[in-house]
């Protein structure tokens, strides 16, 4: 079988996948913020962590460091910076009659900056885009776009004997994303099984490389954005995200899960 890498920022953050299909890293796409904007000029600032996996995939876990800020009344742009490690071993099975596993990334890294918009200055409907980098310590390269509509609402929580209240906010709303390979890298070995079906003819096995090729993503994303009362003021989100990644040969199913916390400030 061959094996496949992604980085899944997953819901919320980037987290490293091995699986029997092999696709480019997808994005890094949490948006672990309610959709209503914020006050201009705020800036949020988050400590992301989160663990992705899906339908025979190994299990990863990675973190990611994100800032974002509120430009006006309907934009907000940011930035992310995030590394990912693969929890599966990739070593010889000695005790198997496979060959083993060759090629598969340990470490992932990627780079990303995003906008959301709110048109109209609409406070339960945003638009979001977002381009980056992502990267292998086997030398692949990927460039990554995505986009996603976002719905949600804000509640207010608390907020008496004159006290400002927190608001809770869920929010979510389909995902699409694409994923161009810019440098192969180290491939992927798959490993071609031929069952012996005679006295005369013997099982073999033997490896090809699997190159990397141009992959698109579809899913959803949903969460869940608390924000604290005043500036600085701290905030926290928990998303969950789940994608389709189809390539010209291979598919597979990607989920994750992410929590991000931080400090909300207002210079």
């Amino acid at each position: 079988m061959s094996r496949n890498h992604s980085l899944l920022l997953g819901a919320a953050l980037s987290a490293f996948s091995l699986s029997c299909n092999v696709i480019s890293p997808p994005p890094l796409m949490p948006n672990l913020a309610r959709v209503a904007p914020n006050e201009p000029g705020d800036t949020r600032v988050m400590l992301v962590v989160g663990l992705g996996a899906g339908i025979w995939l190994d299990a990863g876990v990675g973190a990611e460091l994100r800032v974002e800020s509120q430009v006006n009344e309907w934009a907000t742009v940011g930035g992310g910076l995030s590394g990912a490690l693969n929890l599966d071993d990739d070593g010889d099975d000695s005790g198997s009659g496979f060959l083993p596993r060759h090629g598969h990334p340990r470490f992932l890294y990627a780079a990303r900056t995003w906008g959301r918009f709110n048109p109209g200055e609409l406070d339960w409907f945003a638009l979001k885009a977002g381009a980056g980098i992502a990267g292998t310590n086997k030398g692949t390269v990927a460039l990554t776009l995505d986009g996603a509509p976002l719905f949600g609402h804000s509640f207010e929580v608390g907020g008496e004997a004159g006290s400002a209240p927190w608001l809770v906010s869920p929010y979510g709303g389909p995902v699409v994303a694409l994923s161009v390979p810019l440098r192969q890298g180290e491939n992927i070995m798959d490993q071609k099984i031929s069952l012996g079906l005679g006295p005369d003819m013997h099982t073999t096995s033997h490896r090809e490389p699997v190159p990397f090729t141009t992959t698109f993503f579809v899913g959803a994303q949903g969460g869940l954005a608390v924000d604290a009362p005043g500036a600085p003021a701290w905030t926290g989100a928990l998303e969950i995200l789940s994608l389709l990644g189809i390539s010209d040969t291979h598919a597979a199913v990607l989920m994750g899960i992410a929590t991000g916390q931080g400090v909300r400030v207002r210079p």
